[in-house]
């Protein structure tokens, strides 16, 4: 793919907004603000194409966003798949369940990719625009006076005047004076740079995060093991699978012609990769479909594994004035939904026309201002990150074996069809976001699982085991909404009957 064409002297420029990250939010944001006349510095660690296991399906509310960033077409051209709704499987019963139809009749479709292609397409959209200047650079703290965030340092990336150094200074006899120079300018690689508004977007592992809002730290509920397997399908074509195994689930889907990623979820603390592959080979491995099972092992025992945690971080407004957080480093959910980049996306769409559309002008170093923009920021994100983000950690909840009765639950109620299956798609796929229908189909799913244990005669072990999957539902899903700050009437009432604290 084409190399990202990065600035190397900034220090005569004038920014509006400096974007700190260019992943899949801070791309998104620099080119649309770029595009509606901004001046924005992009500052990004790594330009080189980065190697993930994760962020790799995109659902239809997230291609929904990157068409109105005018960006769609970065899914052309890097052996992107289809994805038209999930399959849910458990003791080799499939549950097929599609995304909603648009008006023609057609099911609206996601993507799933690999990551570091798609994050190459949007960071070269957004340096082909005019008023976007990408800089490969660490940001290693923010420039703060009197309160007000007023830009970054960071040190600059030398890639490219080091390669052009070496090819100077190839002679051995040159060496030396050579390497007495970098040593002299490692001082001059330090650079301060400021604009009226600092937008930090730099992913799950930001080294800003403590800084800004040092209360709000992800709390890590699990860890992701990839693999690829290839030479095998999927038993529902263009679709993401869902395998309810003991004791988390597993995902799959197709990134590439001939590539399936596989994300086994380990609940527990991550062993050393030696117990790891153990542990994989002998438990995994025997609940995988055996059409899968030996491109599995195969890929086990000749690929190496890997990691990613899996984090959850409610969103907390930042503070200061001058600086606003978007994407993984301010907010973070389970992965198993693929939501992520859907409200990352959806994020710079509403943030974006807040700034570009405002009038007049907004005063980023003003406190009135900017506590303004962030509540209307707050407000019209809400509906879609508030439902995706207790979506994601409840199903998560209820896939794993610790909640077996809700989880046979959850499968039988989605297995009938209708609006048992359609209703909790729409709200997945991101097109249709309602906290107070996402808690409609959950209690639903609580009390579907209460009639088929207390059928055909309530017996004192039934009633007692009913009460114990309505308080295993509240126990999920109240931390939840509580964190989101949504739908506290059903706080209340669960708290009321006695069903959580």
């Amino acid at each position: 793919m084409e190399d990202i064409q990065f600035e190397n002297e900034v220090d005569n420029k004038v920014f509006d907004i400096i974007v700190v990250g260019a992943g899949v939010a801070g791309s998104a944001f620099a080119y649309s603000l770029g595009k509606a006349g901004k001046r924005v510095l992009c500052i990004e660690r790594d330009l080189s194409e980065p190697d993930r296991i994760v962020g790799e399906l995109m659902q239809p509310g997230g291609v929904r966003a990157l068409r109105e960033l005018g960006m769609e077409d970065c899914l052309d051209g890097i052996d992107s798949s289809l994805v038209f709704g999930y399959g849910i499987f458990k003791h080799g019963k499939g549950t097929k369940l599609s995304y909603p139809k648009d008006s023609n009749g057609a099911i609206i479709n996601g993507f799933s990719f690999h990551h570091g292609r798609f994050i190459q397409k949007l960071r070269l959209r957004a340096s082909s625009c005019e008023n976007v200047f990408m800089v490969e650079g660490t940001v290693n703290s923010l420039i703060e006076e009197d309160g007000i965030i007023k830009g970054v340092t960071y040190i600059e990336s030398k890639k490219k005047d080091n390669s052009n150094e070496n090819k100077e200074n190839s002679d051995d006899s040159n060496n030396t004076t050579t390497n007495n120079n970098n040593n002299n300018n490692n001082k001059d690689l330090i650079k301060e740079v400021r604009a009226p508004l600092t937008v930090v977007c730099d992913g799950c592992f930001s080294n800003l995060r403590k800084s800004l809002v040092p209360e709000n730290q992800p709390l890590l509920t699990s860890t992701f093991v990839g693999l690829v397997i290839k030479g095998v399908q999927l038993p529902f074509q263009c679709h993401g699978h869902v395998f309810l195994v003991d004791p988390a689930p597993i995902l799959m889907y197709r990134i590439g012609s001939d590539e399936i990623r596989v994300l086994v979820d380990i609940p527990f603390k991550c062993p050393p990769n030696s117990e790891l592959k153990e542990y994989l080979e002998t438990v995994t491995a025997p609940q995988l479909p055996e059409s899968l099972r030996e491109s599995f092992l195969y890929a086990l025992r000749n690929s190496p594994l890997k990691k990613m945690p899996n984090s959850r971080l409610p969103p907390n407004p930042t503070p200061k004035p001058g600086v606003l957080m978007i994407g993984d480093s301010w907010n973070m959910r389970h992965p198993l939904t693929g939501s992520g980049m859907t409200v990352c996306l959806s994020d710079c769409v509403i943030l974006s026309k807040l700034i570009t559309q405002s009038n007049p002008s907004i005063n980023f170093t003003d406190r009135v201002s900017m506590e303004r923009l962030i509540q209307k920021f707050t407000i019209q994100r809400k509906p879609l990150a508030s439902t995706l983000n207790v979506l994601a950690g409840a199903l998560y909840k209820v896939f794993s074996a610790s909640n077996e009765h809700l989880r046979k639950a959850c499968l039988d109620y989605l297995s009938l069809g209708g609006e048992f299956s359609a209703g909790p798609v729409a709200l997945l796929s991101g097109l249709k976001p309602k906290p107070h229908i996402l808690a409609m189909h959950f209690f639903a799913v609580a009390f579907y699982g209460v009639l088929k244990n207390i059928l055909p005669f309530p017996t004192p072990a039934r009633i007692r085991r009913c009460y114990q999957i309505l308080c295993a539902a509240s126990e999920i899903v109240v931390p939840l909404l509580r964190s989101e700050g949504v739908l506290k009437y059903i706080q209340n009432i669960c708290i009321i009957l006695r069903l959580t604290k």
